[in-house]
């Protein structure tokens, strides 16, 4: 399976930390995506669709038996196209046990930024657990709308604490709700990889490789450097307005880049973030316990995701800002166009295609306020043709039929496995079960001595 997987060697000198690392798998799912779209030829590894699957992951990391069919069908039953599963994934002597003990992320500290912190146990959930948005980046499986409406942000230089808090919110404000999942399914091998702290012998006895520093892919992402004063933590903070707000010094920087690639969404706002997550950030605490139950909270759908408005934006702004910036000052419009795109480790293809999200999803009815002339214009915006609407309907029809099919299926597997569950008890109770019929057995014994006892005693009344 050589051909299925790409390697980035880059010289650990030039390395800027594992966000940065990640941006760069992130941006090639971006660019795929584009480029399948305008120009198939100029591809760099896979052709990405709004409906695959992006899976982000560690280094050491190891999987159960078909892990990706079973991530696919743990994603299907949180009923929510927007879905995102993460977690901090179990130990490797963990594959196939099918254990149903998971991490829940749901709590946080603050270092000289956001950190996660501590978690919860989900322990024999049916369906993913939904979350306060707390995210970690050793697994996130999502659609690949997901990765290329929230890319992993290149601009954080060398940043570890703040990678998943700020990642996490960025997926809830753009719509994208994080779960834990409900089985261990992937991986990682904490004993292994940090048995050896030697760093400079993991490479022993390998040839000498050839590093690169350059992607087109990334190019143009580099090539708008310049025009940023702020990165690393420091963006992080000001994305998401973490401590007080001393002075007005990089106010325009920090419009600019919550409303570029990079940035918040507009389907749910700081002020929401807050209520839902239990996080004050302004104030750098935890103010409520988030871990337990929680309401979905509604938003409104743009058509396709999203994607075709999300792609008006810039690298550093909000539009054509970015190369643009010496000529124009900063409050005088600007004039938006399109830009290339970027995003994850690995892209699977869901060869069910089921349907959207269903339309009540936990605690909110899920509907889209695109109005008829909106859905008219999109997909119109990059010049593309739209499908007759019959040959819509139609296709629809046909993922709705192959979702039902699929899910039915896994209901009757359910049922079945559910069912030798129940049998195996029977023939070969447990002790806990032994231990109850032995206690039924004597009550009833003990009944049945009273009853004599009583019967006794009338009769000698009697006489």
């Amino acid at each position: 399976y050589k051909e299925n997987v790409k390697i980035l060697s880059v010289d650990a000198n030039l390395s800027k930390g594992p966000t940065d690392a990640r941006s760069k798998l992130s941006a090639m799912v971006h660019w795929d995506y584009v480029q399948g779209e305008q120009d198939p030829t100029k591809l760099d590894f896979h052709r990405v669709g709004l409906d695959d699957f992006c899976m982000q992951i560690d280094s050491h990391m190891d999987f159960s038996d078909n892990y990706d069919t079973e991530l696919i069908f743990m994603h299907h039953r949180t009923q929510n196209d927007y879905a995102v599963l993460s977690t901090y994934v179990a130990a490797i002597d963990q594959n196939n046990q099918n254990i149903r003990v998971v991490p829940n992320l749901c709590m946080v500290t603050f270092t000289s930024t956001i950190r996660n912190w501590g978690t919860k146990e989900c322990r024999n959930i049916v369906r993913p657990k939904l979350t306060n948005a707390m995210w970690g980046a050793g697994l996130s499986f999502h659609r690949c709308h997901a990765e290329i409406n929230v890319p992993v942000d290149p601009y954080l230089d060398n940043v570890f604490d703040g990678e998943e808090g700020s990642r996490g919110i960025r997926f809830f404000t753009h719509g994208y709700d994080v779960y834990a999942p409900d089985v261990v399914l992937v991986t990682h091998d904490y004993k292994g990889h940090q048995g050896n702290p030697v760093v400079h012998t993991w490479g022993a006895g390998r040839r000498a490789t050839e590093y690169e520093s350059s992607w087109d892919f990334t190019k143009e992402v580099e090539q708008e450097r310049h025009l940023l004063k702020i990165f690393g933590k420091d963006r992080v903070n000001k994305m998401l307005g973490i401590g007080p707000k001393l002075d007005t010094v990089g106010d325009t920087e920090i419009e600019r880049m919550r409303s570029s690639r990079f940035g918040l969404g507009t389907k749910r706002s700081l002020e929401q973030v807050k209520e839902f997550t239990g996080i004050d950030l302004e104030n750098r605490r935890m103010e409520k316990n988030k871990c337990g139950n929680l309401f979905w909270v509604p938003f409104s759908e743009s058509e396709n995701y999203g994607v075709d408005e999300f792609l008006q934006r810039g690298n550093t702004g909000p539009a054509a800002l970015t190369h643009e910036k010496e000529q124009k000052p900063d409050n005088e419009k600007v004039v938006k166009k399109e830009t290339t795109k970027t995003a994850t480790a690995a892209v699977l293809d869901d060869v069910e295609k089921p349907m959207k999200a269903n339309p009540i999803v936990a605690g909110g009815v899920r509907g889209s306020a695109t109005s008829e002339s909106e859905k008219e214009f999109v997909g119109l915006k990059k010049g593309r043709d739209l499908r007759p609407a019959d040959e819509s309907i139609g296709l629809k029809l046909k993922h709705a039929e192959e979702r039902f099919v699929e899910e039915l299926s896994y209901a009757e597997g359910k049922a079945v496995q559910q069912l030798s569950n129940v049998e195996e008890s029977i023939l070969h109770p447990n002790t806990t079960l032994k231990k109850a019929i032995i206690f039924v057995a004597f009550v009833l014994f003990i009944l049945k001595l009273a009853k004599k006892s009583s019967k006794k005693k009338s009769h000698k009344h009697k006489k």
